[in-house]
């Protein structure tokens, strides 16, 4: 069995666990990472903050939620309009019957997620896009800060990590 929860991408001043979108999603923090001013927030079990993460932050986000490690739902957003979605491992989120609209071609989704990456301040790697949309590596929740990586984030400080459960 994988993991099933969340992770949340957004830039704040304040840790992502404070912000009234997080709160009201409900789930246990699991660990948080920096770079710079953004932070990642891994959350079990899954919780979803929607658009409210875009209006506490006003700055781009992203949400990836991981369905036992086989497949994660990828939505990103920001404050100027734009967004974008996608599976990760596609396969997987096929024989979950999710929708194939969230899976899309992978070279359409890198586009554009390569422009969202840009508008948070990122280099992105379109090419390196295109591979996480396509790997089918397990566990999916192993390609999220792959896919983060090739948008241009480098969350290598570590704040905090509990057991999940706790």
């Amino acid at each position: 069995m994988g993991f099933t929860g969340s992770f949340f991408v957004a830039r704040s001043a304040r840790p992502l666990v404070e912000l009234p979108a997080v709160v009201a999603a409900d789930g246990e923090p699991y660990a948080w990472w920096r770079d710079g001013e953004w932070q990642m927030l891994q959350v079990w079990p899954m919780g979803d903050p929607g658009d409210s993460i875009v209006r506490d932050t006003g700055a781009p986000v992203l949400a990836a939620h991981v369905m036992d490690g086989d497949f994660a739902a990828v939505e990103a957003r920001s404050p100027g309009g734009m967004s974008w979605k996608c599976a990760l491992r596609p396969q997987s989120a096929r024989e979950y019957d999710f929708p194939e609209e969230w899976i899309g071609d992978p070279r359409e989704v890198a586009e554009v997620a390569a422009a969202w990456a840009r508008e948070a301040g990122r280099k992105p790697d379109p090419e390196a896009v295109v591979g996480v949309l396509t790997s089918d590596t397990w566990p999916a929740e192993g390609l999220v800060p792959t896919l983060l990586c090739a948008l241009g984030f480098e969350f290598t400080e570590k704040i905090y990590l509990a057991e999940a459960g706790e």
